[in-house]
Order: C-alpha cells, then sequence, then structure tokens
C-alpha cells in the first residue's frame, strides 16, 4: 500500500515554480526614499509633544493657584460670589488640563506613527 504522494505533490510545486516565475521576472520600479517628508513630521510631532507638555504644565499651575486662591476665600470667609467664581476657575482649568492631555496622547499617537513609518522608509530604501 506504498502510495506516490510526492509525484503529485512534486509535479504541482514545479508547475506553481513555473506560474511564480513569471511574476518575479518584474522589473523593480526607482523609488525615492520618502525619509526628508517623515522626519520633518516626526520634528513637528515632537514640537507639537513638547509644546502640549508645556500647556499641561502651565495649566496645572493655574489649577494649583486657583486652588489656593479657594482655600484663602473659604478661611476668610468670603461672599458666595467669589467662592463660586473661583469654583468656576477650578472647573475651566480641569477643562484645560484634560483637553491638553487629549493633545499629548494625540501628538505622542501620531509621533509612534511617524516614527514607524520613518523606520520603515529606511529599510525599503535601496542602500547606498
Amino acid at each position: 500500500m506504498k502510495q506516490n504522494l510526492w509525484t503529485v505533490g512534486g509535479v504541482a510545486l514545479l508547475g506553481l515554480a513555473l506560474l511564480g516565475s513569471g511574476t518575479s521576472q518584474a522589473q523593480e520600479t526607482p523609488t525615492t526614499p520618502s525619509a526628508p517628508s517623515t522626519q520633518g513630521d516626526v520634528r513637528q510631532d515632537r514640537r507639537d509633544s513638547r509644546q502640549d507638555k508645556q500647556d499641561l504644565r502651565e495649566d496645572r499651575r493655574d489649577r494649583r493657584q486657583d486652588r489656593r486662591e479657594l482655600r484663602e476665600d473659604r478661611r476668610e470667609g468670603a461672599s458666595p460670589s467669589e467662592l463660586t467664581q473661583d469654583r468656576e476657575n477650578l472647573r475651566i482649568d480641569n477643562r484645560d488640563i484634560r483637553q491638553d492631555r487629549k493633545e499629548l496622547q494625540q501628538d505622542r499617537k501620531n509621533l509612534r506613527g511617524d516614527k514607524k513609518e520613518r523606520r520603515q522608509d529606511r529599510r525599503t530604501a535601496p542602500d547606498k
């Protein structure tokens, strides 16, 4: 009950090899590496990220200052309208901080994508 399956497989492999050889004969089209453009994207994303970090630090400073003012006004027995104003300032600062965090996260995501694209471009670029 010995079967010669290898001959069928060999013929099938030979047919596939012959079919595949036609596509490997295609000419390569010269491509220009897009490293300079992606490098600029990475630089811009880093710049945006640094700016968002700076904005976040500034908003946190503002929030600390507003909290300090609210505590002082409570101690001094300030009017309800002043306390309401201080709480509103805190809400605004908290909203700004949330927005800055979102922007920073988006910039980091863009930076990762651009770095990945640049790495792919370097790998596919022809060696000099």
